[in-house]
């Protein structure tokens, strides 16, 4: 497999770490005419889930070819290797697909998958100083802490590889959640034309979009109970009509479009973006789609929301911005102030609040008063995706690769984080039902969670959680083990 070289990737995409200048790829040929003997191969082989890289540490000799193997099953996955000349870069690499690469000269590697910078492995090559392997350890990044025990339910869905995406819940208690396979997100299973309604008892009906493979990824519910799906694969809206179990499919005609994100205005209009397409675009009650392209080429527009003077307010991914569309068509955007942030989901709070979660910047920020604050996360590589809006007026959201469920104070920062029980499950969307209770979809784990009391207990930690220097069940001080807005 050829390789190919780019610029160094920014912030938490990947981090290779070198002991010396020396690291310069090389052909297996090459390596076995200059040892006169073959020279020696080994194997990595990537998961989904830990331990990611296997073997995790691996010592080689200068000369040798490694091989990374992804053994998914389900996810893509790449590597990346510094050397004295760039960067090298291995591509996508399927489920089932492999690349290699040929050391020559002691050094220290962290080679790392570029998609999920949770997974990493260390290469040690030759006879480096001890004092630099243990530098380049030293500098991993742990997960950190799994999060706090709390009671969690999990329904685990019917239907297999579903990637349970973004889910709503109704006026009746009950659950509408996308089904769309894989097909975007780098997730290798394939894409599904289905979404379902889960009721509070437990039973689940599942769904099908006219449009074979369409790959629900968003939804969202209108005050009288039509569901509108974004069907991202098949480039179409669809509305659904729960009372007559009847769909209509509405093309986009911008092409490939990819729409993602949905909001709905107060004259009945539905808003989404086209994440390929670069534009934001209005379906009106007619049925009539007018599209408006973003002003930064390439942003990417993902998550939305509406505030209550009806401006639309988006999160560019891929140019670390957010932007308002006014209801004259008119765009402001915003630069964060992490570079490389990729903002994802937008929430629009009660108090007209704009928050959005940095997936690689690992904050959540907020644009109130017409400045922006960031609140970065107590632990590297979180991940933060989807967000809503507590009862308690906090903050919560899903962290896809620490596997947790984040809740944010928004006066001190204060992060408390919720462990979801089942390993690498991938939480994605999240949603408050009428009582409290937090439910959210485990987009690996094929699951659906529910937390009955998320509020009471964050209540309950932050009460017995001891004061610096105090004894057990002192207040902590604001501010908690966030850190603080920045």
């Amino acid at each position: 497999m050829s390789s190919s070289r780019s610029p160094r990737p920014s912030f938490w995409t990947v981090i290779a770490l070198l002991a010396a200048a020396a690291l310069a790829p090389s052909s297996p040929a090459a390596a076995e005419e200059k040892a006169g003997a073959p020279a020696p191969s080994y194997r990595i082989v990537l998961h989904d889930q830990a331990p990611y890289f296997e073997p995790h540490r691996l010592q080689v000799e200068p000369g040798s070819t490694v091989t990374w193997e992804n053994r998914g099953p389900g996810l893509i996955h790449t590597v990346v290797v510094a050397s004295a000349s760039g960067d090298v870069h291995s591509g996508a690499l399927m489920p089932g697909k492999s690349w290699s690469y040929t050391f020559q000269g002691d050094a220290v590697v962290r080679a790392s998958c570029e998609i999920h910078p949770h997974m990493y492995g260390i290469v040690v090559v030759g006879r480096p100083p001890a004092s630099l392997i243990q530098a380049v350890e030293s500098r991993v990044e742990p997960l950190g802490s799994p999060g706090l025990t709390v009671d969690v339910a999990e329904y685990p869905l019917p239907v297999p590889a579903s990637v349970p995406g973004v889910l709503a819940v109704d006026a009746h208690g009950d659950l509408w959640v996308t089904l769309g396979g894989g097909g975007w997100g780098n997730i290798a299973h394939p894409p599904l034309a289905k979404f379902a309604h889960f009721t509070a008892d437990g039973d689940l009906t599942v769904y099908d979009t006219p449009t074979p493979a369409s790959g629900p990824s968003g939804l969202i519910l209108a005050p009288d109970g039509t569901l509108y799906l974004t069907l991202l694969m098949a480039g179409k809206i669809a509305r659904f009509d729960p009372r007559s179990r009847t769909t209509r499919e509405f093309s986009i005609p911008t092409d490939p479009a990819w729409p993602t994100g949905l909001a709905l205005a107060a004259d009945g209009s539905l808003w989404f973006n086209q994440t390929k397409g670069n534009k934001v675009a209005r379906l009106g009650p007619d049925g009539t789609i007018s599209e408006f392209p973003v002003p930064t080429e390439g942003a990417h527009p993902t998550g939305m929301g509406i505030d209550s003077r009806g401006r639309i307010w988006i999160a560019q991914r891929d140019a670390s911005k957010i932007a308002c569309l006014s209801p004259d068509g008119n765009f402001v955007e915003y630069a964060l102030p992490t570079p490389g942030a990729k903002p994802t989901g937008v929430l629009v709070d009660r108090q007209d609040r704009v928050w959005f979660a940095e997936r690689e910047g690992n904050r959540i920020g907020v644009f109130s008063d017409g400045r922006i604050r960031e609140f970065p996360l107590p632990n590297p590589r979180s991940g933060p995706f989807f967000l809503a809006e507590g009862p308690d007026g906090r903050i919560w959201f899903s962290e896809i690769f620490a596997n947790r469920i984040g809740s944010l104070d928004p006066q001190s920062g204060e992060v408390v984080e919720l462990a979801v029980p089942t390993p690498d499950s991938w939480p994605g969307g999240i949603a408050f039902d009428g009582q409290g209770g937090l439910w959210f979809t485990e987009q690996l784990g094929n699951k659906i969670g529910h937390i009955p009391d998320p509020a009471g207990a964050v209540r309950a930690f932050l009460a017995q959680k001891p004061a610096p220097g105090g004894p057990p069940g002192a207040p902590a001080p604001a501010g908690g083990h966030a850190g603080h807005p920045h």
